[in-house]
């Protein structure tokens, strides 16, 4: 936290309260957490985002009925001590299958709670045949519901991003010019963020110019902006620990008749998804709304991802809105991110946050989305 007061901490004892409330519905002992978000949730330790490669098995948790452990090595002690008040700090500067065991026997633990996604297979293994008198758990879904919902701080945390990423697309629309390289509009971005105030960056940015932009998730190169293409942005940071997630589609230059056409048909699919987000309908709803808008546009096959996803401590995170039939419910927020691929010619996204409230989605993101031209006062 950077010596700031935790702006979460009035609300951890519930969160602590809401994964006991697990212990009981699962008929767990205990529970262990291991993903830097539900850790960070819980207990206010932050683990930097490329940080969890290396940082062994720092800031897992152990949770009973009774008591609540953190685990941290000789690194992050220090830290975890300012960062986790309340919780009783133990460190471990040994994997989870030698340290966890002797825990578990200590506190009389014979079902034990897992995070499976957050376990690579062999630590599972390793771990079940280092306690072969403990039942390992899975409970993954149970433990996604707690954070699915977000509590109006949350909210207010993940507006603060997006404002910020509001910020940085409008210092791209001024600085952006032909010749920059993609890789050179990346760099701005992050030093965009840095320089005012984000923790981090949410993920590597996605700039695309021209035909490179129909891979969703290309790799930004050295690729020059040039006039008469579009530049595909895709970016967001981290305040607080929650993140924001925007894409824009711009023109360099005036665009064709033709390309305006797409962008707009974009959001239109997005519109035609909007319409059909609301509290009791469907998680799949919007996907369906914004691939039957593309196909009756004539462009059947050329939205190839899933239109939405949770975000909050995650980039990526509970609910899915490609496929999922669970009902949407207020408090939720993700994003909303059709687009259009053609390869070889372009590729147009727009995306942007919104939170689902009792009377519809509300938009977290502010920055213009339609007819966007740049780099025209400086390519003059």
């Amino acid at each position: 936290m950077s010596g700031r007061a935790d702006p979460f901490a009035a609300e951890r004892p519930a969160r602590l309260a809401a994964l006991r409330s697990v212990l009981q519905s699962e008929g767990l002992d205990g529970i262990v957490v291991r993903s830097p978000a539900l850790s960070r949730y819980l207990s206010g330790f932050v683990i930097r985002r490329g940080d969890e490669l290396t940082s062994g098995y720092s800031g897992s948790l152990l949770v009973t009925a009774a008591a609540n452990r953190l685990l941290a090595d000789n690194r992050y002690i220090e830290q975890a001590a300012v960062e986790a008040p309340g919780w009783d700090l133990v460190q471990s500067d040994t994997p989870p299958q030698v340290l966890l065991p002797q825990l578990l026997a200590e506190t009389g633990i014979a079902r034990l709670g897992l995070e499976a996604d957050a376990l690579s297979h062999s630590t599972w293994l390793a771990l079940a045949a280092a306690a072969p008198e403990v039942e390992l758990v899975a409970i993954d879904a149970a433990l996604a519901e707690l954070r699915i919902r977000k509590s109006p701080a949350e909210i207010e945390a993940i507006g603060r991003a997006c404002t910020l990423g509001d910020a940085a697309f409008a210092h791209l629309c001024a600085t952006v010019r032909p010749g920059m390289t993609e890789r050179a509009v990346a760099r701005e971005i992050a030093d965009f963020f840095e320089s005012h105030g984000a923790e981090d960056l949410a993920f590597d940015s996605i700039v695309l110019v021209g035909a490179r932009a129909s891979m969703p998730h290309g790799v930004p190169d050295d690729t020059a902006v040039r006039e008469g293409t579009v530049l595909l942005l895709d970016f967001g940071c981290q305040v607080d620990g929650y993140r924001s997630d925007m894409t824009r589609t711009v023109f360099v230059g005036e665009p064709t008749e033709r390309a305006r056409h797409q962008h707009d048909l974009v959001a239109g699919a997005q519109d035609a998804a909007l319409e059909v987000t609301r509290v009791g309908a469907s998680a799949a709803a919007p996907q369906r709304a914004a691939q039957a808008f593309l196909a009756e546009a004539g462009y059947p096959d050329a939205f190839r991802h899933g239109i939405g996803h949770g975000i909050g401590l995650e980039t990526h995170e509970p609910p899915s809105l490609k496929h999922a039939d669970t009902p949407l419910e207020a408090g939720m927020v993700f994003s909303m991110e059709p687009g259009l691929y053609l390869p070889g010619e372009i590729g147009i996204r727009i995306e942007d946050i919104v939170v689902l409230e009792e009377t519809g989605p509300r938009f977290l993101t502010e920055a213009p989305r339609h007819g966007l031209v740049v780099g025209e006062r400086q390519a003059a």
